[in-house]
């Protein structure tokens, strides 16, 4: 026997977990189903960051009230109850190959005597941040069911209809919450019409013993192995889980060694040690070209191109169950009922930032050797304005080295090629490219 629902909502991420709120407090009658035991359990690595804090990011303005404890998306026009660690960090360095030259977003000494408001942004606890979300769900009523694996998803004359761990659920609409590897996505045919990246494995741990110059930043590092042709980089970010931890990404465990034993970083880990290991697989799409497809709407990183960011996945939670809710007061049980989710959707994604201006970081270090590298890292010697917006980054590099280009050309005329490929027109040949080399970053 089929049960019954307004909205049924597949996965207990961010994105699922707030619209399940959300619908639950508009009276509608919500299942959630998550194929983890518990949600807030992490156990794909993240870097947890509140994405972003000091410019528009997916067309809205977030920002961080530390005296009543909310995350505000004041353009959107809601908030977010947050009372759970955080730690804050106040610029974004890139480090080139020497260990010593580095492109800085921010001017880490001025900021951090600003404190708080100084701050780039900060990183904080997902699991706490769900389970709350979770929990207001549930005082809402909002059905909630663990360890169910959704394995069919058909659409109905009467809705859509979702089969799990051997039960079956209908409801009018579905919002497909479950991820980067979205099963839904997969099932309903919206991958059909988009371009595949790769498949892209990787490592992230939380870890102590570290020694960096300017600890309450976030530092991505550029290494080159003997021998080896493309980079061996690596991320570091203060955890919000305990003073002195970081948040650290390798491809694998064999770079985390020679990072940390034999590179010119290895100074920075005197006294390493491993306190926790998450993988992280990312399934690497272009956007859908649209988040809606017989009375499914997808939301967060499962209609998105790599990360929707925390932040982003709530956004969209938020909109799609209050569409959801408006699309069933009229009985307007249709594309029509739900465009208000399709149109902000566009605004906020693929018509406000390209998805391809995000993808250029990794070519951004992949595409030069490392004489390259460390001649174009200390060209830039003062800090960049401040910026955590990863769709900026290669735009304002490319803007910093323009009075430059004329010394580049006559010192280093291999740079200015590669960073002429640096355009979005180029995504799928340089892909091609990073991908024969093993060098794309997930």
């Amino acid at each position: 026997m089929r049960k019954k629902y307004d909205v049924i909502i597949v996965g207990a991420g961010p994105g699922g977990a707030m619209a399940a709120k959300v619908a639950g407090e508009n009276g509608l009658k919500t299942l959630l189903i998550e194929r983890k035991n518990n949600p807030a359990e992490i156990t794909r690595g993240c870097t947890m960051m509140f994405a972003v804090e000091n410019s528009y990011y997916f067309a809205e303005r977030m920002h961080f009230n530390e005296k009543n404890n909310k995350m505000l998306f004041p353009v959107n026009g809601f908030t977010v109850d947050y009372d759970g660690p955080r730690s804050t960090y106040y610029a974004w360095h890139f480090y080139s190959p020497d260990g010593k030259s580095r492109l800085a977003f921010g001017d880490y000494e001025e900021s951090r005597k600003k404190g708080e408001k100084g701050r780039l942004s900060f990183t904080f606890d997902k699991g706490w941040l769900i389970n709350g979300l979770i929990q207001e769900a549930k005082k809402n009523d909002v059905d909630v069911r663990t360890g169910m694996n959704m394995n069919g998803i058909v659409k109905t004359e009467k809705g859509v209809e979702v089969t799990a761990n051997g039960e079956t659920f209908e409801a009018p609409f579905v919002i497909g919450a479950d991820g980067i590897s979205s099963r839904v996505a997969q099932l309903m045919g919206f991958n059909k019409d988009r371009k595949y990246f790769g498949t892209h494995p990787a490592l992230t741990y939380y870890v102590t013993g570290i020694d960096i110059p300017q600890p309450e930043s976030i530092n991505t590092a550029i290494c080159f192995k003997p021998g080896e042709q493309h980079p061996t980089p690596f991320w570091l970010a203060p955890s919000p889980y305990a003073k002195g931890e970081y948040w650290m990404h390798t491809l694998n465990r064999e770079d985390l060694d020679y990072i940390t034993k034999e590179s010119i970083y290895a100074k920075w880990f005197p006294k390493f040690k491993i306190n926790r290991t998450w993988p992280y697989i990312g399934s690497l799409w272009s956007p859908v070209s649209e988040p809606y497809k017989d009375n499914v709407l997808l939301v967060g990183d499962a209609a998105w191109f790599g990360e929707a960011e925390i932040t982003g996945s709530m956004m969209c939670g938020w909109k799609a169950a209050n569409a959801i809710t408006v699309a069933m007061i009229d009985n307007n049980l249709n594309r029509e009922g739900v465009v208000d989710y399709i149109d902000w959707w566009r605004r906020s994604y693929p018509d406000f930032d390209d998805w391809r201006n995000f993808f250029m970081i990794g070519p951004f270090y992949s595409l030069m050797n490392e004489t390259e590298m460390n001649y174009l890292f200390r060209l830039l010697k003062d800090p960049l304005p401040p910026n955590n917006n990863p769709f900026l980054i290669v735009r304002m590099v490319k803007k910093a080295l323009e009075p430059l280009m004329p010394k580049i050309q006559k010192e280093m005329p291999s740079i200015v090629e590669k960073i002429g490929m640096l355009e979005i027109e180029n995504v799928e040949k340089i892909a091609g490219a990073l991908l024969d080399k093993k060098a794309i970053q997930a």
